[in-house]
């Protein structure tokens, strides 16, 4: 059965009491109904009593259960945004080295356009030492 059935069931069963209590009162004498309605009180006092002990439980356990969702959310929070800032730390990271390789590239670009511009540069001296010699020998004869 469930925890609601089970409540029914209760109800059901101190309706039932309640009656038969009420229809012996009936053929009972005065002193017997006194007696009957004072239990019938004392019954009533610890009946709600055992409900704010119950309803006082239930506040405590939904407000624990409402403390756990809270912390659970809140370390789920927590780790997507630690996950989040790994990921970011990685992403800049990966950034970083992708520049650096980018860098290193142009150096290695430049640093051959320059040895290529040196050797242009011999050459060039070379072929003008030569082009004078050959001027100031023509110029000679």
């Amino acid at each position: 059965m469930t925890e609601t059935t089970e409540q029914i069931t209760q109800l059901t069963d101190w309706a039932k009491h309640a009656q038969e209590q009420v229809q012996n009162a009936i053929a009972k004498n005065r002193e017997q109904l006194s007696a009957a309605v004072e239990h019938a009180q004392q019954e009533a006092e610890q009946r709600a009593e055992q409900l704010r002990r119950e309803a006082a439980e239930q506040k405590a356990a939904a407000a624990a259960s409402l403390d756990e969702a809270r912390n659970k959310w809140q370390e789920h929070v927590a780790t997507a945004k630690s996950r989040f800032q790994e990921r970011k730390a990685e992403l800049d990271v990966k950034r970083a080295e992708h520049n650096a390789d980018d860098a290193e590239h142009y150096a290695t670009f430049a640093i051959d356009f320059a040895a290529a511009a040196i050797v242009e540069a011999e050459s060039a001296a070379l072929e003008a030492l030569l082009a004078r010699s050959q001027a100031d020998a023509l110029a000679k004869r």
